[in-house]
């Protein structure tokens, strides 16, 4: 990679700085893949929660690979899209718990 090493401590900023804008090409079609994938899904689009957790770690690492206005814009998408589905999830999920 080329471009300067960011400072771990230094003032907030993304990644996107030092890199190659090439680089960010398969990073940002992998996010709106599945930012498109959960607005398209009724229920959580993936087999089981450590799946699920997966993506939005991916999702998460992901958007600091972009511009920080492009990141804030497809974070607080997928946020309120997985927000809505885990909404979804729990209202069909099965009584647990004690007497159900």
């Amino acid at each position: 990679m080329t471009g300067r090493q960011l400072e771990p401590f230094g003032p907030e900023e993304t990644a996107y700085a030092g890199l190659d804008p090439e680089a960010v090409v398969p990073v940002r079609a992998r996010l709106n893949a599945t930012l498109a994938l959960v607005k398209a899904a009724t229920r959580l689009p993936w087999a089981d929660p450590h799946a699920a957790v997966c993506e939005e770690n991916a999702a998460c690492s992901g958007k600091d690979l972009v511009s920080a206005a492009e990141s804030a814009a497809l974070w607080a998408e997928f946020e309120a899209e997985m927000d809505r589905l885990c909404a979804l999830n729990d209202e069909h999920a099965p009584p647990s718990g004690p007497g159900a």
